[in-house]
């Protein structure tokens, strides 16, 4: 099997995030939680890989947050192995609201997943302290110390990247 190159350097800290540019998708949380910890891990990024009528208000957030270094809008991407070089150049998948798919695209590469309780799909796939974690709805910071504790212990991060692959 043919390895590609990295589609991004090397980040531990780096989040991504694959959907729709919508309200419901609740991505205004997970920039709000990627600016609190930023101060712990000024190398913190984040990826966000998917467009919609959000797009602009969530630039806006960016430099309100002054995110701008370490937020990338990767843009609608379709092909899968683009999509896998995403994923893999990522430590962790968060879903801050609605959705479900995208979470089946992490959990086989490899990736903990944390998301809120969204429209049920989740509750099939993501198993607390297993291969992920559920912050309370709406709460950015409940978010940020789901994040913070992946990130504060790469063991944890890499053992429940592989439960993910497991389930």
């Amino acid at each position: 099997v043919e390895k590609l190159p990295a589609i991004l350097p090397d980040n531990p800290h780096r989040i991504i995030h694959i959907g729709r540019l919508v309200k419901w998708k609740r991505i205004d949380l997970i920039l709000s939680a990627t600016a609190a910890l930023k101060t712990k891990y000024p190398d913190i990024e984040l990826i966000i890989v998917g467009d919609g009528p959000e797009e602009r208000r969530l630039r806006e957030i960016v430099q309100e947050l002054r995110l701008e270094g370490a937020v990338k809008f990767a843009g609608a991407v379709y092909d899968p192995v683009s999509l896998g070089q995403y994923l893999m150049s990522s430590s962790v998948y968060v879903l801050a609201g609605m959705g479900g798919l995208s979470i089946n695209e992490a959990m086989a590469f490899s990736k903990p997943v944390i998301c809120s309780v969204g429209d049920g799909t989740e509750k099939a796939l993501v198993i607390d302290g297993y291969n992920g974690w559920y912050f309370q709805p709406g709460d950015d910071e409940s978010l940020a110390n789901k994040i913070d504790l992946l990130f504060s212990d790469p063991e944890l991060l890499s053992e429940m990247g592989k439960n993910s692959e497991k389930r």
